[in-house]
């Protein structure tokens, strides 16, 4: 039986609350009250169906610098852990084909030197080593960061968790927050199917209900729910060797890794592909976008050019397609820290980005939660950066899709 109030209230179960839950419980004084509230089981919804690519190359320093704390997060749970975790550190293989990727590998070569990462150019012979099923063709050339990885999203916040349940978190499932309770201009609790628990501190981590959750109280997350999605080829160990690099392809806004002996990978919407913040389901497993459902019109529109570098592509059968949600912001950076309501702090608009961010943002909110100066630069993450906007309107929607669609990178 849990009390009705607590220190520290945690609205969210997935990656990001379980990073900000741990990095809580390492740095509030003794004594101190967390606990986290989950509307379903932790790690079930926006966090399991990401591809988790761990990339630290990003030319804005506090997102590098959050993507560096991961790994040193992911170091220091594999200290505490009974058992470490699944880190698949090998590397990611960058292939330009054309004048626009390979200035999207000079600037990666750049910003890794800068970043103090080791980046290597490499032969098309090299490049067939590494990933078997890659034909860079003559004009293909790669960069290779070998300190890169990926690993099961799921995994990791499990390992977030079980450290702070150790540390004393309480975690509560099956648990929806229904709204927010305020008094005197401050937030000082929450309302759940349970009941009420109040809090001198709530950090909301809802993903992309945070949006809807949000606005009853005159708060504007600028962020919409854009498709992200990939698919899973049939295993032919041969072809995806266990321990070949991921891949990243700028010049068809695609990327991919190894999955149980085959290949996943993504295309990125060409068109805007978006969903309805202020009508999600509680289960977002199978949930149906403005259009494309299948996403079949993506995998047409992309298959040539993918053909082109992955030619196995028309004889490897597709075992799987995971379509899921990415709280996408214009800029396609985090709203992270304080609000407008007093007592309320926020993580969320990951851009497709919290598992590799997620180590650095539990910190930083963490911090924050404290009154302490954060690691890094808050700055480029402010809730408020935008200003005012309608987060539910059409055109404010396809605006965040927009910017999905024009990523490049891991």
């Amino acid at each position: 039986m849990h009390h009705s109030s607590t220190d520290f209230l945690i609205v969210g179960g997935g990656i990001l609350g379980a990073a900000t839950a741990w990095a809580l419980a390492q740095r509030v004084p003794a004594g101190a009250r967390i606990r986290l509230v989950e509307a379903g089981m932790v790690s079930t919804a926006t966090t399991s169906q990401a591809a988790a690519l761990l990339t630290r190359v990003r030319p804005d320093p506090a997102m590098a610098a959050m993507v560096a704390q991961t790994f040193a997060a992911i170091d220091e749970l594999n200290s505490v852990l009974d058992e470490p975790l699944p880190l698949r550190q090998v590397g990611s293989l960058h292939l330009a084909t054309d004048e626009t990727g390979r200035d999207y590998l000079q600037q990666t070569a750049n910003t890794a030197r800068q970043l103090g990462l080791a980046s290597d150019r490499l032969s098309a012979d090299q490049i067939r080593s590494l990933s078997p099923w890659l034909e860079p063709g003559s004009d293909g050339t790669a960069l290779f960061v070998a300190e890169d990885g990926y690993m099961d999203p799921v995994q990791l916040a499990q390992g977030y968790l079980t450290a702070a349940r150790r540390l004393g978190v309480e975690v509560i499932q099956n648990c929806r927050v229904e709204r927010l309770l305020v008094e005197q201009g401050r937030a000082v609790g929450v309302e759940t199917l349970k009941g009420q628990t109040h809090a001198e501190t709530i950090i909301c981590c809802a993903g992309p209900w945070s949006a809807a959750l949000l606005a009853q109280y005159g708060i504007s997350m600028a962020m919409a729910p854009v498709r992200s999605h990939y698919w899973i080829s049939e295993a032919n160990p041969k072809l995806f060797p266990v321990n070949s690099p991921m891949v990243i392809l700028p010049d068809i806004n695609a990327y991919a890794r190894p999955e149980v002996g085959g290949l996943l990978f993504g295309l990125r919407d060409k068109q805007a592909v978006y969903g309805d913040a202020s009508n999600l389901p509680e289960d977002i497993h199978g949930y149906l976008f403005n259009c494309d459902p299948d996403g079949w019109d993506c995998l047409e529109a992309g298959y040539s050019s993918l053909a082109g570098i992955f030619p196995a592509l028309e004889q490897v059968g597709i075992a799987h397609y995971i379509s899921g949600i990415s709280s996408y912001t214009p800029d396609g950076k985090p709203l992270l820290g304080t609000t407008e309501l007093p007592g309320l702090l926020v993580a969320s608009g990951c851009s497709g980005g919290g598992i590799a961010l997620s180590g650095g943002i539990g910190r930083m909110l963490a911090e924050i939660a404290l009154g302490r100066e954060p690691f890094t630069d808050v700055k480029p993450f402010r809730v408020d950066r935008f200003g005012q906007v309608d987060s539910f309107s059409e055109a404010f929607r396809i605006q965040c899709a927009l910017a999905r669609s024009q990523k490049i990178s891991g």
